[in-house]
């Protein structure tokens, strides 16, 4: 490396990166000592490629220590830190939270839902509806809390939450369909994308995909709605092969190159994408050694991409493309690294702390891999059902993040009711 690469290297990392202490080049004498040397490291040491190693070496000693050992999820262990929040106060810090109130409803109704249909009640499914309810002017559209104002991404938590309740006291008619669907309207970008709310949000693939999620669950998925969204969300995949958050301007991420294929999936326009390069991406987050998947190239593993991630390879799958994942590798990472037994809840990678976020796309993520899902309407591919038997998991819809039956039964009913204009 030359001292003109070493000086851009040093001023990037003071002026722009920010870093506390300086690159490290290393330099190996011969080629024994640099073959031995970890691939990461090779070359440069990096924070990152320092992180990574110690995430290697912490999965390894769990991997080692458990290779002798079934691993199996501890659902009624999980149960106790899902049931919390229920009956007793949030912690104090928890108050970041507040304007993201459905989200935690519809991660902890998720989970509890995935792991056992059976609990999460009727007194629960009541506490939620009436949640939902409050953090809302009619009925929808919702926001993330009382007084707050409308948010596209808490209406998509809360539509879901909501398709968790089973109508308990008929609250699926009570949603005002009609209001939520003018409001949508009203968020359409003129590159035919969708903001996240009226007077300010960011307009990308996750809030685009916010609305169409909705749209297609409460049955007011109309061409109005739908014009011009197909290129826009096409235009958001990268050279890499997977998505970013808005057209030409963005890297390959996990999480949006899921929002921008389950938004394909809804307007039935999957296939119009570069299909093999986004194979190609989605295998290349998945680590030999570690086992579960990254969210971006050269990022560290983390467990919620089991479902970002993972729901993209399923949407392939059910599509006809085939897997391009190693399903019995990422179970062996949620089960042996995401999980332990001296904490309830699920986490991002070992020597994290469990949280409600991680504990349900980890669990969804461990579903995909359970199940091999196909189409109850060929002409409506985001329809499943699991073909499969013996499983830990309820099976999960890859387009929605619900399990499949609850999202058959949501939208069924709301096929039912009178169409809005």
């Amino acid at each position: 490396m030359g001292d003109l690469s070493l000086k851009t290297i040093k001023f990037i990392n003071a002026q722009l990166l920010g870093r506390k202490r300086p690159t490290i080049e290393v330099v190996a004498e011969d080629q024994t000592a640099l073959e031995s040397s970890p691939v990461s490291m090779t070359f440069l040491s990096t924070e990152t490629t320092e992180e990574r190693e110690q995430v290697l070496a912490d999965c390894q000693d769990l991997y080692e220590s458990l290779k002798n050992t079934e691993v199996t999820l501890l659902k009624e262990f999980h149960k106790k830190y899902l049931d919390y929040p229920f009956n007793n106060a949030l912690p104090k810090q928890m108050k970041a939270l507040d304007a993201s109130q459905p989200w935690i409803l519809y991660w902890i109704a998720c989970s509890l839902r995935l792991m056992d249909k059976t609990w999460l009640g009727e007194p629960v499914q009541r506490k939620i509806y009436a949640k939902i309810f409050a953090a809302s002017l009619e009925k929808g559209p919702f926001c993330g809390g009382m007084g707050q104002d409308p948010h596209l991404v808490c209406t998509y938590a809360a539509i879901n939450s909501l398709a968790l309740c089973d109508s308990v006291d008929d609250c699926w008619s009570q949603i005002n369909r009609q209001a939520i669907y003018d409001w949508l309207l009203s968020l359409k970008c003129s590159n035919s994308g969708f903001k996240t709310g009226v007077a300010v949000g960011e307009c990308d693939s996750r809030s685009t995909y916010c609305a169409l999620s909705v749209a297609k669950m409460l049955n007011i998925l109309t061409t109005e709605l739908c014009e011009g969204v197909e290129g826009f969300l096409l235009g958001c995949q990268t050279y890499e092969g997977g998505f970013g958050a808005c057209p030409q301007e963005d890297e390959a991420h996990g999480g949006y190159t899921f929002c921008a294929t389950a938004g394909l999936s809804i307007l039935n326009s999957l296939h119009k994408c570069n299909i093999l390069r986004l194979a190609e991406w989605c295998s290349a987050r998945q680590t030999a050694e570690e086992k579960g998947f990254s969210g971006r190239s050269n990022k560290l593993v983390d467990g919620c991409y089991s479902y970002w991630v993972g729901a993209v390879n399923s949407l392939l799958e059910i599509h006809g493309y085939g897997s391009f994942i190693d399903k019995g590798a990422l179970q062996e990472y949620i089960l042996k690294c995401c999980q332990s037994s001296e904490r309830p809840g699920l986490r991002d990678k070992p020597g994290k702390s469990p949280d409600y976020y991680h504990t349900t796309y980890v669990l969804m993520g461990f579903s995909l891999t359970e199940h091999l899902l196909e189409v109850t309407k060929q002409t409506e591919p985001i329809s499943v059902k699991s073909t499969t038997n013996g499983f830990q998991l309820e099976p999960v819809n890859p387009v929605f993040g619900l399990p499949a039956e609850d999202v058959t039964k949501f939208i069924d009913f709301m096929s039912q009711l009178p169409q809005v204009c």
